[in-house]
């Protein structure tokens, strides 16, 4: 019975292992196609200052620059920049378990080797979620600050960008000129100002800086 057990488990993640590398060998496929639209788009031209994308990378993802894709030591449980992309760009619909790890394995092997820091981080720019206002869903950097503060994000007051960074865990609970927005940009300032400290994306939230 014990044998037959294993021989079951054996079986089964045979099966998930080819089920992911068939995941991202398509995903591999598809590469191309994906990124062809922010190809030639750097952050600049997106209206985003050295300094404010100093700041994105910073407060979203402090080791983007370094990372292959995925954080160690805890790559199924944390969000890097580069898979947020993927969950965005890959999947139709993207659930926890089965996909999380297929998430990461495209992240790690499919693009971040073949797609540069700096296009992942303008596609980043360009699709990532800000939330829902009027019954509108609202993606990208562009469509937020012109949605939420009625401006092009390249006219945005430092708070009001820090605003729009702030939502990034959560857009629709951390919208801005809420309490839990200015709780969250005044988190953020402390750790743009050295006082509180955050090297890590599963430190995101940032509950290791202190309270008033």
């Amino acid at each position: 019975m014990i044998r037959k057990l294993k021989y079951i488990i054996i079986l089964l993640f045979g099966a998930l292992a080819i089920y992911e590398a068939y995941a991202v060998a398509i995903a591999y496929q598809n590469l191309p196609h994906q990124f062809a639209p922010y190809a030639s788009i750097l952050p600049k031209d997106l209206g985003l200052s050295e300094k404010r994308q100093d700041i994105l990378i910073k407060i979203q993802d402090p080791s983007f620059f370094k990372h292959s894709g995925i954080e160690w030591p805890s790559p199924l449980t944390t969000t890097t920049i580069t898979q947020s992309l993927v969950k965005k760009l890959f999947f139709k619909k993207f659930t926890k378990g089965f996909k999380k790890i297929e998430q990461t394995l495209i992240a790690r092997f499919v693009v971040n080797p073949n797609i540069s820091k700096e296009t992942q981080l303008a596609a980043f720019m360009s699709t990532v979620y800000f939330g829902e206002k009027d019954g509108i869903q609202l993606f990208g950097f562009d469509q937020g600050a012109h949605s939420w503060f009625n401006k092009p994000l390249s006219e945005l007051a430092d708070d009001e960008y820090l605003s729009l960074i702030a939502m990034l865990p959560g857009p629709n609970m951390l919208k801005p000129n809420t309490v839990a927005s200015r709780e969250r940009v005044r988190r953020i300032k402390q750790v743009l100002n050295g006082e509180c400290v955050y090297n890590h994306v599963s430190q995101i939230f940032l509950d290791q800086c202190s309270e008033r």
